[in-house]
């Protein structure tokens, strides 16, 4: 039996495949869909940008326990790799380098060289707090996915969120930094959605989801992304006061994660599963779909793996981590232009 289905590779969500690879010319830097865009190069090769899990090929087996089936799958890491200040001056990747993943700053205008903000082992992804003076970032120690704070100017000191024996991902802090929602791993492909308050040290347990967007003028309500029965994701908006559960973008044989909500609150931009259509291979792409569901727009088109995009302060722009314009397909940080 064949068919299409898409699948997001989290630690807790282990695809074993044996695929036949479609040959990508990552060298090119924009594909005739892409027209009218200009995008600019943030990082280059020596700053040794993480290379986020996203494997795209026409032909793959899956192995999950449950028996071998024949598919065409797309798997990718949905967490945010990278990061901007608030006032935009600074973008934050993770670094690669020594058998460590650390996350680094520099100029989001210049670029010029970086500064190492954490000194750790396994940096699984971050976020910048909104006063820009701490960053949110996962870490995986002792086989286990955690939340760590860290200042994001000065020093080294840790302050460590999870206990320890969860698998925690994808740290947010609200507007005011009292509390942070995060997704917790609780099995394959369980994911739902959690909050830490810094002043009680209390956790609470919300709903079903990953990756939690806040929206900063109403505490109750979130963008997520979630699975279905098919395994493929959807981008979600929940209400925690009305339990009030809609779904924003859905289309079948297709996943989209990772919702990031624009800065005047008009669109949500997101990853999602994509055919290049020159080499038919499949890949990562970076969408906008508007709040109230309309506006559906795929960004990038490009062959090679386009992922973890996030909006600059004025909304006018977009970084993203992309294998274009490298002949060995390794990620760098690009920004592009946005103007609906």
């Amino acid at each position: 039996m064949k068919r299409v289905v898409f699948f997001i590779f989290l630690s807790a969500f282990i695809i074993n495949m044996d695929a036949k690879r479609v040959r990508v010319n990552y060298s090119v830097i924009s594909v005739p869909e892409e027209g009218g865009i200009k995008f600019e190069k943030i990082t280059d090769d020596a700053d040794a940008v993480a290379a986020p899990f996203a494997t795209g090929n026409s032909k793959s087996v899956l192995n999950l326990r449950f028996g071998k089936q024949e598919v065409a799958a797309v798997t990718w890491w949905v967490n945010p790799l990278i990061a901007i200040s608030p006032d935009g001056s600074k973008i934050g990747y993770v670094n690669d380098k020594n058998s460590t993943k650390n996350i680094m700053i520099k100029s989001s205008s210049t670029g010029g060289v970086s500064v190492q903000r954490t000194f750790r082992t396994s940096v699984m992804d971050f976020s910048w707090s909104k006063d820009g003076k701490t960053l949110c970032f996962t870490e995986l120690r002792g086989g286990h996915a955690g939340i760590y704070l860290v200042n994001a100017e000065q020093g080294s000191v840790v302050q460590q969120i999870s206990t320890g024996t969860d698998n925690d991902y994808g740290g947010v802090m609200t507007p005011s930094g009292e509390d942070i929602y995060f997704h917790r791993g609780e099995g394959l492909g369980a994911f739902s959605l959690w909050s830490f308050n810094r002043k009680t040290n209390l956790f609470s347990n919300y709903s079903r989801g990953m990756t939690p967007c806040l929206v900063p003028d109403d505490p109750n309500t979130v963008y997520c992304s979630r699975f279905t029965d098919k395994r493929e994701a959807e981008i979600w908006r929940l209400n925690f006061k009305t339990g009030v559960e809609e779904v924003i973008l859905a289309q079948p044989g297709r996943s989209f994660t990772t919702p990031q909500l624009s800065p005047d609150g008009q669109w949500l931009l997101c990853t999602g599963s994509s055919i290049s259509e020159k080499e038919k291979a499949m890949n990562t792409d970076i969408f906008v779909i508007r709040t109230d569901g309309t506006g559906f727009t795929q960004l990038t088109y490009h062959p090679g793996n386009d992922l973890s995009a996030i909006w600059a302060p004025d909304g006018k722009s977009i970084y993203f981590l992309s294998q274009r314009g490298t002949s060995e397909g390794n990620y760098n940080v690009w920004r592009m232009d946005f103007n609906m």
